[in-house]
């Protein structure tokens, strides 16, 4: 067990520049692009529905523009292939004037609405002076399963059905439970757990930069200066600074969690306002972290990578209470109850895409979670079977994971219809 969880932190525990949304974007075009080699002439990209829904509102590392047009002509132009989710690294300022240009003659995008689940699906294809290169995203942000120059294919994931393709449930993480996440975090050697100080240093100064600096909207200054209890008020403004800089473009990574940015930083900073608080120790911290971050990654392969539910208000606000508890000494016990009042008071948030208004949810995540760690150590949880809430936390995560990929999926088509129908008014 020891091996393959720590395996799995390592894997989906990774630095992120930009949303993860337009990045997967860049990232496949920038794959494609290089498959063939050559200058880029022009981009052909389709994406799944949630993939646009979440990049029309979010700003590109380096550049004053948001949204997918840009993000495919940075990943043309200038994406390092090779750096994942970090592809846009080398963009700067300068560049952003020939990518506009590039973007407005060179680049279309297309949404594939056909999509009877939910899960990320991207397309990219380049013409340059060599041909044309192909290359195909799915299932996690940076997962290249087709490679592709002038019609030869160079790699290829196993042919698999689109229903095992958008299924999580035989993800690697589904055969541990609650459990074994809280086991593992506090009987891990903590030696092992030495590359969380990065997660936790890089998601850090990021938000220090968002309390410091003039960019973005303000949220995590202004909630700062709300009256209230100083963890809480710490816990939310860290992680609402952090995403309002990302969201608006700041040229700064984060640590992600599941692909994912926000949840990345939604699942770690607000432990680090409880720990300050509670006289933590760095080793009792990286040990919260790393039960949340492992929490996090479980709820995601249940209600999807790409859902019509908020996964910093759902997944990582569960992750940031079961951290509490193990930071207030708790035993199963109360993470258990803890996980109960989170589902039970916020699940079932929608995600309405990435945009600034996202650093004010993943306040309100952060404030419930932590709130509902403290309620469940004084005895005070949700009953079993009371609505979302079932026997146990790993029924009451299935549950969540039902209503999400199953429940919502009608939910989610008609956000996206809204969402997008707006922004192409």
């Amino acid at each position: 067990m020891m091996t393959e969880l720590l395996s799995i932190l390592k894997q989906e525990v990774k630095p992120a520049l930009g949303c993860t949304g337009p990045t997967s974007v860049a990232f496949a075009v920038s794959v494609a692009r290089a498959a063939v080699g050559g200058a880029p002439h022009s981009v052909k990209v389709i994406v799944d529905r949630d993939t646009y829904k979440n990049s029309v509102s979010v700003g590109m590392p380096g550049t004053s523009k948001r949204g997918l047009v840009i993000a495919s002509a940075l990943g043309a132009l200038y994406g390092d292939s090779t750096a994942g989710l970090e592809v846009l690294r080398e963009v700067k300022v300068e560049n952003e004037s020939k990518a506009e240009r590039f973007a407005e003659n060179s680049v279309r995008v297309e949404i594939k609405w056909d999509d009877e689940g939910i899960g990320l699906y991207i397309e990219a294809s380049v013409e340059t002076e060599k041909g044309t290169g192909r290359a195909i995203v799915a299932k996690t942000h940076a997962n290249v399963i087709l490679e592709e120059a002038n019609g030869v294919i160079l790699k290829e994931a196993p042919a698999v059905s689109k229903q095992v393709l958008l299924d999580h449930s035989k993800d690697p993480i589904r055969k541990y439970t609650v459990k074994d996440f809280h086991a593992f975090s506090r009987g891990v050697p903590i030696e092992q757990l030495g590359f969380l100080q990065d997660a936790i240093a890089m998601n850090l100064a990021l938000a220090e930069k968002g309390l410091q600096e003039n960019f973005g909207i303000g949220y995590g200054p202004a909630l700062g200066r709300i009256p209230g209890d100083p963890a809480m008020v710490r816990a939310k403004a860290l992680a609402a600074s952090a995403a309002d800089l990302r969201m608006a473009g700041f040229n700064y990574p984060a640590m992600s969690c599941a692909s994912s940015g926000n949840v990345g930083i939604a699942a770690s900073l607000p432990l680090v306002a409880v720990a300050e608080a509670n006289g933590s120790s760095e080793a009792e911290l990286l040990r919260a972290v790393c039960l949340s971050f492992l929490l996090t990654i479980y709820v995601k392969s249940h209600i999807g990578r790409l859902s019509a539910m908020c996964a910093c208000a759902i997944a990582a606000s569960l992750g940031v209470t079961a951290g509490t508890t193990l930071l207030l000494g708790g035993d199963l016990a109360p993470l258990e109850a803890a996980i109960g009042n989170v589902a039970g008071s916020i699940g079932g948030v929608i995600c309405d895409g990435a945009k600034s208004g996202c650093a004010l949810k993943l306040a309100t995540a952060a404030g419930v979670a932590i709130e509902a760690a403290y309620l469940a150590r004084l005895g005070t949880a949700i009953p079993p079977n009371d609505g979302i809430v079932c026997a146990t936390a790993d029924e009451t995560i299935a549950l969540l994971g039902v209503i999400a990929s199953r429940g919502m999926v009608e939910t989610d088509r008609t956000l996206c219809q809204a969402i997008i129908g707006r922004e192409k008014a």
